[in-house]
């Protein structure tokens, strides 16, 4: 991808182009340019890379959308070629088609059977427990503007550059 920005080729040298690390960071600070520059040309490769992102991700999402089409496609296709086949099979020198069958689990109330799995000796054969997660937003506001305190839990102050 071509850069938005003309970022200075002497700052870029000094750069991992592959992880984005920091090879040099002394020759980086010792190099002769303004240091307002030498920022803004930092910066400008962050939005750089920044937007490259975004476009890979954009372009992800089109792929993920254009997979659950032709997912689409193929179960109509199939479902087409079932009631084709009228349970007979097809050979060809090319293809082999036919025709299976495989049974799933129907459940009309899932709570119900839930209920009543629950009163069994082993409900945990048929249930499955998951891990309770974290609603971090809501004990950190918790905290923050309600006074609540946990045992080995605190908010921590961290830093971060806001590139516009």
């Amino acid at each position: 991808m071509r850069p938005i920005y003309e970022i200075d080729q002497d700052i870029l040298d000094c750069v991992d182009m592959e992880t984005g690390e920091i090879l040099d960071t002394d020759r980086l600070n010792a190099l002769q340019m303004e240091r307002d520059k030498k920022l803004e040309g930092v910066a400008l490769w962050v939005k750089d890379l920044s937007a490259e992102a975004n476009a890979v991700k954009e372009e992800a999402d089109k792929l993920l959308a254009r997979k659950r089409a032709l997912d689409n496609k193929i179960t109509a296709i199939k479902s087409w070629l079932l009631i084709a086949l009228g349970g007979e099979k097809l050979k060809t020198p090319r293809c082999n088609v036919y025709q299976t069958h495989s049974q799933r689990l129907a459940v009309a109330d899932e709570c119900e059977l839930i209920n009543i799995i629950q009163t069994l000796d082993d409900p945990q054969r048929f249930l499955r427990f998951r891990m309770p997660e974290l609603k971090k937003d809501e004990i950190k506001k918790a905290i923050k503007d309600e006074g609540w305190t946990f045992a080995g839990v605190t908010l921590e102050t961290t830093e971060s550059v806001v590139i516009k």
